[in-house]
């Protein structure tokens, strides 16, 4: 559900891993997320058709949607695809909204009698997932230090010409932590 981040695609990785040792488990992997999950389009994730994503950044495995599961149309045809498909856990990859949308629609789950189990693994570069049992989101550690990295190289480079201004702008939402750990870096 979220947006693209560094190590979001190790999340799949460690679910491949997981279902290789357990033996007894498969993966299904929703095409563009919400959009397949709503719409039944899934695949079956394996070593092999992830062998080219392991390591590298983003989601672009299977892709993403819509980074909101709150609807209450959409919330039905999670309930159904899960029932139907037999699944005994649904894991959420993404930000504030995505733990939210987890929160509500395991409570939608409950309340309906299913047994599936929605699982939400915090993956935002904006460093804005704050619990006393959350160290730090996938992907924010790497952005901040990429970021700093570039923004140094920029310094070194404003040093010599002192003639121009040079600015940089970062993502972030309301208020930039990725901005601020940049600043603090630099």
């Amino acid at each position: 559900m979220g947006r693209q981040a560094p190590g979001a695609n190790n999340v799949v990785d460690g679910l491949i891993r997981f279902a290789e040792k357990r033996g007894n488990v498969d993966l299904i992997g929703f095409i563009n997320g919400v959009e397949g999950l709503v719409k039944g389009q899934h695949v079956t994730m394996t070593k092999e058709s992830f062998k080219n994503y392991a390591n590298l950044g983003g989601i672009d495995y299977i892709g993403r949607g819509p980074d909101e599961l709150r609807t209450q149309e959409q919330k039905e045809k999670a309930f159904e695809r899960c029932k139907e498909l037999g699944l005994s856990g649904l894991v959420l990859v993404g930000a504030t909204h995505t733990l939210t949308d987890g929160v509500y629609l395991s409570q939608y789950f409950l309340n309906g009698g299913l047994d599936t189990r929605v699982v939400v693994i915090p993956c935002t570069v904006d460093g804005n997932i704050h619990h006393k049992y959350i160290q730090t989101s996938i992907g924010f550690d790497t952005a901040s230090k990429v970021y700093s990295q570039l923004i140094g190289n920029m310094l070194t480079d404003s040093a010599s010409a002192v003639k121009y201004w040079y600015f940089i702008r970062l993502m972030g939402k309301e208020p930039s932590h990725l901005a601020l750990e940049c600043a603090l870096k630099t």
